[in-house]
């Protein structure tokens, strides 16, 4: 049964956008997308009632994103420029009215007018919204986030500019409105969450003295001119009709009567939907403009000191501050792609993912999203750590790593589940769940970081005991009857949590090699036993596949492809895209650690999912119902890594479009991912399924790293790291990337060698010749250039020829430059 305020809230929402031509309100764009192909099916299993799921934005969770570095809490923006601060209890939205005519134009609408919105540059993590009514007057609105006073705590800053469209002076309104819903929804609550914050707005209430609004027992926007109209709104006479609240608000009070009720309070104990506006007259003419400056406050705030310090310094001085802060941090350090024009909006999107990242990042932990995700995975985070620590973000990667892990391994004598408490790496998410992957996950991205960091940093060294030799044991000792780690949910897009799966496994067999390498770096006596823990666990797993595909061929099965687990004996379905990993990010494949047949089976499974779960991207409706982002990412570094750049480059095309979907015309995301990208959305609402789906938060951490790994790879990759190393050269850099005359370049970007590597590769299409010059590299590591452009014809390094063997370039270490003939 649906609450009382859902239930309000969705009849509303439904009035409002049904009864399109009177009175124009502020419909959040989820919702009228929810509203456009509506369905009574909802999630049962998550949420109570329709209302709740609708009044919990399930199905829609697009919308952009602004904060502080390495900050807890950020700020969300809608398709219409609205600003939602996650952990407060308002949305804050701008739009226009025209006392002349009784207008009132709200950017929600497309028949109001249209809305532009774009990223102010890749580096910069401002939100910029236009919005040009249909009389012509329109208002260009710049959101960011910036730390001030002393203790450098957050505030949102948003910046209105409002223009005519020449000709005679026009007037009008600049209003402001704070609102209950926004971006994400009117209020998550579900079964599994029943304490979620309740983000009704219950008490509203204008202080002129101070230009500042506060909402419930919190701070509100605060302007910095003071609005010359006022009008706080709710439910005095505890009404459960929802006419009552569309005849009680600010749009109907301009639309229809021309003013704002001048009221300072208002409380609404019913369905918790307080609102209120604010109204700037401006009269333009002679290209005059109007500004308006307002502040949110999006941390711990009180008392006047605080109001103080929040209005001391001019906007102008913070967003030339914060222009600066990010120009240094993504354009002056880290790893800089240099990419030809036909895919310079690669680099664009690699400086965006890495700012992300980075916006994520709350005191050194990296979340996976700003809302729902809002908190800590041993998984996610041993991929975006090991993303930050490659693209030179190492110092976060460093802290996540040796501060926040060690945090999450647990040291009392209790059992979770069937396995021991001791030892295993996780938080709430991981006990609860059963996460079984996370001490495979924690082993890996340890090691892994103890590679890039060098000898000198000596960062293995520091965790090896308890929390490497520990977290290896446990992986040895909490195993199942046949040698595998017991069935558990780990990444929720593998199936059901009552079986076990091969994606643990793997992360296992990775943990443990890396955890037996660095004993083997630093001459612990305990080499011998971790390699026979690995070994272990790699014949077991390796024992389990191969019966696996002895079954599924004794019935008949005519394609190859490793199921999520053994329990799902010929399970044909896209749960499959767990066994991606094998290939990336654990490398199982480099020496076919797993044996050559289960080498040739894992490729063969990539064919299996790319025939049958990809339509343009991955499609995976057996768990999501949506489109995978990520697991799209996934597979395309897989097929890099497989050698098939063809299909990785598809894969990647696909992705790049869906960070920057549109649906009637309006920037839908700006450079990021969903963890789930809805077909409806995807499709620009050509297919809109037949039952719920899931969706996930937006920027998603854990896709952030993914194309951060992906492009860097593409860059280049290391490969052997402990008997042959080398590194390939360019092995994602497609022809049609590099037009004549065109170079690809990196320089300086963090490997697993623990030295910086760089080059430059120039085209001369010609004489069909690709120049490579090395401009740093690690000692004692040699170079493949697998040629992309023809067949190789002759090849030359530092001036002598080289015998050509294939389109596989094998080049000395030491090798300065080297030149390649193709036909």
């Amino acid at each position: 049964m649906a609450r009382t305020h859902e239930w309000m809230f969705y009849e509303v929402m439904w009035r409002s956008w049904a009864d399109r031509a009177r009175v124009p309100y502020p419909v959040p764009w989820w919702a009228q997308a929810a509203f456009r192909r509506w369905s009574d099916d909802f999630d049962a299993g998550t949420y109570e009632s329709k209302e709740a799921a609708f009044s919990s934005n399930a199905l829609y969770r697009y919308w952009h994103m602004v904060g502080v570095k390495d900050h807890r809490q950020e700020s969300l923006i809608g398709q219409a420029g609205e600003i939602e601060p996650v952990y407060d209890k308002y949305c804050l939205a701008f739009f226009l009215y025209d006392p002349a005519s009784g207008t009132v134009s709200v950017p929600q609408l497309t028949r109001c007018g249209t809305v532009g919105q774009r990223v102010q540059a890749p580096h910069l993590p401002v939100i910029e919204t236009a919005f040009r009514a249909v009389d012509g007057l329109g208002f260009t609105q710049r959101t960011f986030a910036v730390p001030v006073g002393a203790r450098q705590r957050d505030l949102t800053v948003t910046r209105l500019r409002v223009t005519g469209p020449g000709g005679p002076a026009r007037e009008g309104w600049l209003c402001a409105a704070v609102l209950p819903a926004g971006p994400t929804g009117f209020q998550r609550h579900d079964r599994r969450d029943a304490g979620a914050t309740d983000r009704r707005l219950t008490f509203l209430r204008y202080l002129p003295d101070e230009a500042r609004v506060e909402t419930n027992s919190g701070w509100g926007p605060l302007f910095d001119t003071p609005p010359e109209h006022y009008g706080v709104y709710g439910n005095p006479d505890f009404s459960s009709d929802p006419a009552a609240y569309l005849a009680r608000s600010p749009f109907h009070d301009l639309a229809v009567g021309g003013k704002l009720n001048a009221a300072l309070q208002a409380q609404d104990q019913v369905a918790g939907l307080c609102s209120a506006a604010f109204g700037w007259p401006f009269r333009l003419a002679d290209g005059a403009v109007f500004e308006v400056d307002v502040r949110l406050p999006v941390d711990l705030y009180s008392g006047s000191a605080d109001l103080a310090e929040i209005r001391a310094t001019p906007a102008t001085e913070l967003e030339e501050d914060h222009g600066r802060f990010w120009a240094a941090k993504l354009l002056g350090q880290g790893v800089q792609p240099a990419l030809p024009d036909p895919v310079a909006h690669l680099a664009d999107l690699f400086r965006q993912a890495r700012g992300q990242l980075l916006v994520l990042s709350d005191h050194g932990e990296i979340h996976p999203g700003p809302t729902v995700y809002d908190s800590f995975w041993i998984r996610d985070s041993s991929v975006e750590a090991t993303a930050c620590s490659l693209v030179g973000d190492a110092a976060l990667a460093e802290h996540q790593l040796g501060t926040h892990y060690p945090l999450r391994f647990n040291r009392g004598t209790g059992r979770i589940g069937p396995c021991a408490e001791y030892g295993f790496y996780g938080g709430p998410h991981e006990r609860d769940d059963h996460e079984w992957d996370s001490n495979g996950q924690a082993l890996w991205a340890i090691g892994r970081f103890d590679r890039t960091a060098g000898r000198a940093a000596a960062f293995g060294a520091k965790l090896y005991t308890p929390y490497v030799i520990d977290g290896a044991r446990w992986l040895r000792d909490n195993r199942d009857g046949y040698g595998l780690l017991h069935s558990g949910w780990s990444a929720e897009h593998l199936g059901e949590r009552d079986k076990p799966h091969y994606w643990d496994d793997l992360w296992g067999i990775a943990g443990l090699y890396e955890a037996a390498r660095l004993s083997e770096r630093l001459g612990t006596p305990q080499t011998r036993e971790l390699w026979g823990a690995f070994d272990d666990l790699r014949q077991a797993t390796a024992a389990s596949i191969r019966w696996v595909l002895d079954e599924q061929r004794r019935r008949g099965e005519w394609e190859t492809y490793i199921p999520t687990g053994p329990a799902d004996v010929g399970r044909r379905d896209s749960t499959m895209i767990g066994a991606a990993a094998y290939f990336h990010p654990l490398r199982l494949h480099m020496g076919s650690k797993l044996g050559d047949d289960i080498d040739r089976a894992a490729r063969w499974t990539l064919d299996t999912m790319y025939a049958r779960f990809v339509t343009g991207g991955f499609r995976h409706e057996a768990a999501w119902n949506a489109y995978g982002p990520y697991l799209t990412l996934q597979l395309a570094h897989a097929y890099l890594l497989a050698g098939n750049a063809a299909r990785m480059d598809a894969l990647l095309g696909w992705t790049v479009a869906a960070s920057q979907p549109r649906v009637d015309d309006r920037a839908v995301a700006l450079g990021a991912w969903n963890e789930q990208h809805a077909f409806p959305v995807a499709s620009g609402f050509a297919e809109v399924p037949g039952r719920h789906w899931y969706m996930g938060d937006i920027p998603h951490g854990w896709a952030a790293a993914e194309y951060l790994l992906l492009l860097r790879d593409i860059l280049f990759f290391e490969a052997d790291e402990d008997r042959d190393p080398h590194l390939y050269i360019a092995p994602g850099v497609r022809p049609h990337w590099v037009p004549d005359g065109e170079t690809v370049a990196v320089d300086s970007a963090p490997t697993l060698f623990g030295a910086p590597f760089g080059y430059r590769l120039a085209h001369d299409a010609a004489a069909r010749r690709v120049s490579v010059d090395i401009t740093g590299a690690p000692e004692q590591v040699r170079y493949v250039y697998p040629c992309r452009f023809g067949t190789v014809r002759a090849v030359s390094a530092d001036g002598r020829q080289v015998p050509v063997a294939g389109d596989d370039v094998h080049l000395p270490a030491g090798t300065r430059r080297f030149e390649v003939d193709y036909a």
